[in-house]
């Protein structure tokens, strides 16, 4: 379930607010931090537009892995530890999946050094889960860099306190 802030947030940006203009709005809110944190998670609706056949192809790609994960995972036939520890992975890649679908900041990241991380295992090592990885993580960073540029996060500036301790 969406977040009120995010959901109006997701509003404004399909409005044509501006993302500097939404803040301004925001930042007296009650929960200012949580505000900020949405406002730089979400994609402005002409990027969503723009990198929509890109995202998709990583999304099938990452759902392609996740889904061989959880086939591997689960072929064992067997309720155990291994079974539990076998799921982790695809877990946690149908949440990254989650976040790329809904065009999120934090869904480029994870994936991008979970990719990296998962270079470090022997299983991965064959192949066709290099190429895979590789294109998840060139896609993942390109999409990144493209969507959510450094310069236009939002930060709050912090006002020198009047006193030093």
């Amino acid at each position: 379930m969406a977040d009120k802030i995010e959901k109006e947030i997701e509003k404004m940006l399909a409005d044509g607010l501006k993302k500097p203009r939404i803040w301004e709005k925001l930042r007296n809110d009650e929960k200012p931090y949580k505000a900020l944190f949405f406002l730089n998670n979400a994609s402005k609706p002409e990027d969503r537009r723009k990198f929509q056949i890109l995202n998709l192809f990583l999304a099938l790609v990452l759902g392609f892995m996740t889904f061989k994960k959880l086939l591997t995972a689960l072929s064992f036939g067997s309720l155990d530890i291994f079974l539990l520890l076998g799921l982790v992975v695809p877990v946690i890649n149908i949440y990254v999946l989650r976040e790329i679908l809904r065009f999120h900041r934090l869904g480029y990241r994870f994936l991008f050094v979970l990719s990296w991380l998962s270079l470090l295992q022997p299983e991965n090592h064959h192949l066709q889960e290099i190429v895979f990885i590789f294109l998840m993580i060139v896609i993942s960073a390109y999409l990144h860099l493209r969507m959510f540029p450094k310069n236009e996060q939002i930060t709050v500036e912090t006002e020198a306190s009047g006193s030093k301790s």
